[in-house]
């Protein structure tokens, strides 16, 4: 069941400079894919690890035929370790042919909109009813639990967020008293929910289904 969409932002390109080191171009990427994964929408800001200079044409596909896709913008996406080492060196293609930025197994998130084929369902995970779509989810593994709590975390932190504005604005001190109880209940799962989202994205088990 479609229970909301899959992302707020929109990617865009506005790197105009050429380097000759992939690295080099992480800012621009940040910037421009907003501190995003571009696969699984995860924000940087909930993780501890760097996020990686992703090859949408991975280099073993194009290594000694188009070499310049290496440090092709284009062809440079951000994403989190996670989807980067899942995705690796899957490709399907003709590089020598094709004259975009095409790996066929994948929908070229700067290309495509995701909201258009990636959906969340009512457990804040990713679900797709494209064929593609559903192919992508297994090769990337956007079905690990760690998705859909990475998504319940933000939510929670923007609704702890909306509370406290509400507090501040409110004159009424019954009306303050009980949203002030409301916004330190949020952030009591927000704090319970980020925890378990730290295990789980680094690989412990939790066996508790409190959400």
């Amino acid at each position: 069941m479609k229970y909301d969409k899959f992302k707020e932002h929109k990617i865009q390109r506005t790197c105009d400079k050429h380097f000759n080191v992939p690295k080099k171009y992480s800012p621009y990427l940040e910037k421009d894919f907003q501190g995003r994964c571009c696969y699984c929408n995860m924000s940087e800001e909930l993780v501890t690890v760097p996020y990686h200079v992703e090859h949408f044409i991975p280099v073993k596909a194009f290594k000694g035929v188009k070499d310049s896709l290496d440090v092709d913008y284009n062809n440079l996406m951000w994403s989190c370790p996670k989807c980067n080492l899942s995705k690796g060196d899957k490709y399907q293609g003709d590089i020598a042919n094709d004259s975009g930025i095409v790996n066929e197994l994948f929908y070229n998130p700067v290309e495509t909109d995701y909201n258009e084929i990636f959906y969340r369902n009512e457990l804040g995970g990713i679900s797709s009813d494209d064929p593609k779509g559903r192919e992508m989810i297994k090769m990337l593994k956007l079905y690990r639990p760690v998705h859909n709590l990475a998504w319940l975390l933000e939510r929670l932190e923007k609704l702890c967020i909306e509370l406290e504005k509400q507090k501040v604005r409110e004159k009424d001190p019954e009306r303050k008293r009980l949203l002030e109880a409301a916004t330190g209940a949020v952030a009591i799962k927000c704090v319970k929910i980020e925890r378990e989202f730290r295990a789980v994205y680094n690989g412990k088990k939790v066996f508790r289904k409190e959400y």
